[in-house]
C-alpha cells in the first residue's frame, strides 16, 4: 500500500487547472531506487520528508518545488537519507531512459502533470 494519501493533486497554474499525478511520481521514484540503483527502499527520515512533501501539497508552488528536481534526485536523496547534489553516471543514461519509457508505457503517461 502506498503512503501517498491521494492519487492526484489538482492545482491551478496561471488560471489553468492541472493535475499532478503524485502517486505515479512516488511510484517512479521508488522504481528508480529498486531498479536503477538496485537498492532497497528504506523508510528513513528523507523518505518520510519526501512522502510528506507529496501529501501536503497546497498549491502550484509545491508541485513546482517537487518537479524542479528530477525523480532520480529524489531517489538518491532517499538512498542517502539527505539532500544531495550527487547524480547518476552519464554512462547509465540509456538505462534511465529505458526505465522511464517502460514506466510511461505501462501507465499510459506522457508526464506527471496533466492539463
Amino acid at each position: 500500500m502506498t503512503p501517498i494519501k491521494e492519487n492526484q493533486f489538482i492545482f491551478s497554474d496561471d488560471g489553468n487547472t492541472k493535475i499532478f499525478l503524485r502517486e505515479k511520481y512516488f511510484e517512479f521514484v521508488c522504481l528508480l531506487i529498486t531498479d536503477f540503483f538496485k537498492k532497497e527502499i528504506i523508510k528513513n527520515d528523507f523518505y518520510t520528508y519526501f512522502v510528506n512533501l507529496l501529501n501536503d501539497l497546497e498549491d502550484d508552488y509545491g508541485v513546482f518545488f517537487i518537479e524542479h528536481q528530477l525523480p532520480i534526485h529524489w531517489a538518491l536523496c532517499i538512498i542517502q537519507n539527505k539532500h544531495t547534489v550527487d547524480t547518476h553516471s552519464s554512462n547509465d543514461e540509456s538505462r534511465l531512459i529505458e526505465i522511464w519509457s517502460e514506466f510511461k508505457k505501462q501507465n499510459g503517461l506522457k508526464s506527471f502533470i496533466i492539463g
